[in-house]
């Protein structure tokens, strides 16, 4: 399944540990529609786009784009998902308010809740927010993030699903909401804020990366799985730009691209992050014994090599 992500916008309520883009209160550029829309195009002629997924920041900051920009997408035929933290769900009125127009083109929604996102977002709103979506019998789905979905030995993770339990008490478990529990991916903030907590011991990953972990279909040498931002980045989510729209045509990009002739994803593919490191070493990186995964030891390379690739270690939000 080929999917695009489209980040409104960097800008968001909250501004979250694990946060992989850098997101944050302050103002940002937003995403022009007709840009989101020219790529969507050029997507499902040139790749068979089947869903787009629009996500921020946070899209519930702006509504009307939010909207605009699913109903065009539904009109293409196109799946629709957008991914949220339930901020506007201050009561069921305003959480109906937001939701009905999305349920009623066909669209999906993921919430967001976890001991992260719960200092910025209360979870009575994220309660609300699902409550609703079950009442108006729109697709909805609940994602949470774990320091170590496994053990959930950190009281980040106990207190994660402490929150989960009290929705759940509150709500009952909707058979029509699915839930997905996984690992923090240790790159942009969460590298910095919260690697520290479960590296040690994990040692130094020598593993290839053949595909970004958090999407199906997210190999590095196909555009199954692509990411664009509001000022015109293709990306794969995680800092490493293929090209920028506005500069070059959005079709020239697809049509150019090559993993392998890519100078971070040719040595992802051959030789991991530890040969970005061992790249970065000669530009003052000091390799450390422990790593929380591979996108902790490629985050921390790549943070070291962006001046040397400045065309391709975009967009500078996953580096702040």
């Amino acid at each position: 399944m080929s999917t695009l992500k489209i980040h409104l916008t960097y800008q968001c309520t909250a501004q979250c540990a694990h946060c992989r883009f850098g997101c944050d209160p302050s103002p940002q550029p937003v995403i022009d529609p007709d840009l989101a829309m020219d790529c969507v195009r050029a997507l499902r002629a040139h790749n068979d786009l089947s869903m787009v997924v629009l996500m921020g920041g946070e899209p519930g900051l702006y509504p009307e784009l939010t909207y605009g920009l699913a109903a065009a997408c539904t009109d293409l035929g196109l799946a629709v998902r957008i991914e949220t933290n339930a901020f506007w769900a201050s009561s069921d009125d305003e959480a109906r308010q937001f939701l009905e127009p999305l349920y009623a083109l066909g669209a999906s929604v993921m919430f967001s809740l976890d001991a992260f996102h719960e200092p910025h977002v209360p979870p009575e709103r994220v309660a609300c927010a699902l409550r609703v979506s079950a009442e108006l019998g729109g697709q909805h789905y609940l994602e949470m993030a774990y320091l170590d979905v496994k053990r959930r030995a950190h009281p980040f993770d106990r207190h994660s699903d402490a929150l989960l339990t009290e929705v759940e008490r509150g709500l009952g478990r909707s058979p029509s909401c699915r839930i997905y529990q996984g690992n923090v991916f240790y790159n942009g903030r969460a590298a910095r804020s919260l690697a520290s907590w479960v590296s040690e011991g994990r040692g130094v990953p020598a593993n290839t990366c053949e595909r970004v972990p958090w999407w199906m279909d997210g190999e590095l040498d196909t555009l199954d799985l692509l990411i664009l931002d509001a000022d015109g980045y293709l990306s794969k989510g995680c800092g490493i730009a293929i090209g920028r729209i506005g500069p070059r045509p959005v079709e020239a990009i697809l049509d150019d691209f090559d993993a392998r002739a890519h100078p971070i994803f040719r040595t992802l593919l051959e030789m991991g992050p530890l040969g970005l490191a061992h790249e970065a070493e000669a530009m003052g990186y000091t390799l450390k014994a422990d790593y929380a995964d591979k996108c902790h030891l490629c985050q921390e390379a790549r943070q070291v090599l962006r001046p040397a690739y400045p065309e391709f270690l975009t967009p500078a939000r996953h580096y702040e």
